[in-house]
């Protein structure tokens, strides 16, 4: 598990060395922020900061996100978040809450499973270790919402829209889609002139590519399963086959296969696009496209837990990721928004859908509670995979 303790003091240094320094003493927060929510820090490569007014509460890009009472208490203390996103992804969310709010967080991640078991038996025993989880796997979710791990919460202020919203609210406020996860195509640059690069999840069944893709397994989950199950509803079973004939070498995470990307052992792949960015970010020489024929999404999920219930800190946190600017900066890292009415933002040079568009096939909660094991079986029959 990956670490990252962030203060307000050390907004402002270059990432590597903020996210990786831990104990600093934090000083002021109120003060620190004054000194950075109007300036540049590292995370404005991703998106440019927003206009912040915390005179009375916070309110960012136009947004209330927090009431006084509680921007006072959550400056005051400190939370823990988790989440199964990549490390990347958490360090940046986690530098830039902080520039946005001037609130202390200590970050880590997981991967999905461990992460689920780690929770449920932490709560087992009554010491949740976590103020915030992000998880992206809803049928997870969902039972930590029914173990009791996440609590109901909804004092953010824009909790009317987010009801009102399709597919943002779940268990009655226990938790939340934060963002959705989007698959797309990602090419090595090198070893592919745009020109000649797949623009469609058809190209990659044709001669030329065989031998140079690169495909995450199905039981993967979460993203990889999306992407198996919109093939499947979209293209119809034949996919996975005239996939498999091309011959790609198959990988168990989405990382290692961008690593494989990067290096030109493949040629494209389908990969999620918030890896596939940070890769490229990194200077490898990827680039994505958003296939014509669709893209699939996969839930994330996020949920105050009953050891950060009563924490401000970790209240306000849950407020930010859902505000409009939590929701913009998500978008810039590559991910869809969960939230309809925030417009688009680009990552990097390329325009992700909205998650109402017509190109944009979600996996849903129930689709991956119902039918995740047949998904997985037949992909993996398609594939030759036994055992």
């Amino acid at each position: 598990m990956n670490t990252f303790r962030i203060t307000t003091t050390l907004v402002g240094v270059t990432a590597t060395a903020a996210l990786l320094l831990s104990g600093c003493s934090a000083g002021s927060a109120e003060d620190a922020h004054a000194n950075v929510s109007a300036e540049e820090n590292e995370t404005s490569e991703i998106l440019a900061m927003p206009e912040i007014d915390d005179s009375d509460g916070l309110v960012i890009d136009g947004e209330l996100v927090a009431d006084a009472e509680l921007l006072e208490a959550a400056r005051a203390g400190s939370f823990i978040w988790i989440t199964s996103s990549g490390s990347d992804t958490a360090e940046l969310t986690a530098a830039r809450f902080e520039a946005e709010t001037g609130v202390s967080i200590e970050a880590s991640r997981l991967a999905s499973t461990k992460l689920n078991e780690r929770l449920l038996s932490e709560a087992g025993v009554d010491k949740l270790s976590t103020d915030v989880v992000t998880i992206g796997d809803p049928v997870f979710a969902e039972e930590l919402a029914n173990e009791g791990v996440f609590v109901a919460y909804s004092g953010m202020p824009s909790h009317d829209v987010l009801q009102g919203t399709e597919n943002v609210v779940w268990s009655d406020g226990a938790y939340y889609t934060a963002f959705n996860t989007v698959s797309a195509i990602a090419y090595n640059s090198i070893a592919v002139p745009a020109e000649s690069a797949p623009t469609s999840w058809a190209d990659l069944l044709e001669p030329a590519w065989k031998g140079k893709v690169g495909v995450v397994s199905a039981g993967a989950g979460g993203a990889a399963q999306g992407q198996a199950a919109f093939q499947q509803d979209v293209f119809g079973e034949e996919y996975w086959t005239g996939l498999a004939a091309q011959e790609p070498r198959l990988f168990d995470v989405t990382s290692v296969a961008m690593e494989a990307l990067a290096r030109g052992e493949i040629e494209a792949a389908p990969a999620v696009v918030n890896t596939a960015y940070a890769t490229a970010l990194q200077g490898a020489p990827i680039s994505i496209v958003i296939p014509t024929d669709g893209v699939a999404g996969a839930y994330n999920m996020q949920g105050l837990t009953t050891k950060g219930e009563d924490n401000p800190a970790a209240q306000l946190f849950m407020n930010w990721m859902l505000s409009k600017s939590g929701q913009k900066f998500a978008q810039a890292q590559g991910f869809v928004s969960a939230r309809t009415d925030v417009g688009q933002v680009p990552t990097g040079d390329i325009e992700l859908p909205l998650p109402n568009d017509e190109i944009f096939y979600p996996y849903t909660p129930e689709e991956a509670k119902n039918n995740s094991a047949s998904v997985v079986a037949g992909w993996n029959a398609a594939f030759g995979i036994t055992g």
